[in-house]
């Protein structure tokens, strides 16, 4: 089990997530970085400072605890002819990542509470 949080790159930004591999906690914090922090691709020295980063999670998450439950959003779930997605352990850190994408590639200003509840209610379990 690996773990990585945002701050640790110098991002003002408390997002953490814990992996059982570090390949899986990689493309999930570059689904992160890409979609809240606005990186558009990880070259070899981002890579290395992303895995320099990982920690082993403390004893909250131990080895017969359960991992959390990794949830998944589409865009094409609400109509959109869009292949983005977002993977996250929260509905919060979901519709977070939901309103930039909404904002940056659809031009939507207002994320109102009516479309918050739509992609609350098109949540999924991720299963890798």
């Amino acid at each position: 089990m690996r773990e990585f949080t945002c701050s640790n790159l110098g991002h003002q930004c408390a997002w953490k997530h814990v992996a059982r591999t570090e390949e899986l906690l990689t493309d999930v914090v570059a689904i992160h970085l890409r979609d809240v922090h606005g990186v558009r691709e990880l070259d070899a020295d981002m890579i290395g400072r992303i895995k320099g980063s990982f920690s082993n999670p403390g004893p909250a998450i131990g080895r017969d605890e359960p991992l959390p439950v990794l949830k998944e959003f589409r865009c094409s779930d609400l109509g959109m002819a869009c292949n983005w997605h977002y993977i996250a352990q929260t509905e919060d850190l979901i519709v977070d990542g939901v309103a930039v994408h909404a904002r940056e590639a659809h031009d939507i200003r207002e994320f109102s509470q009516e479309l918050k509840a739509k992609v609350e209610q098109n949540l999924r379990v991720w299963n890798g």
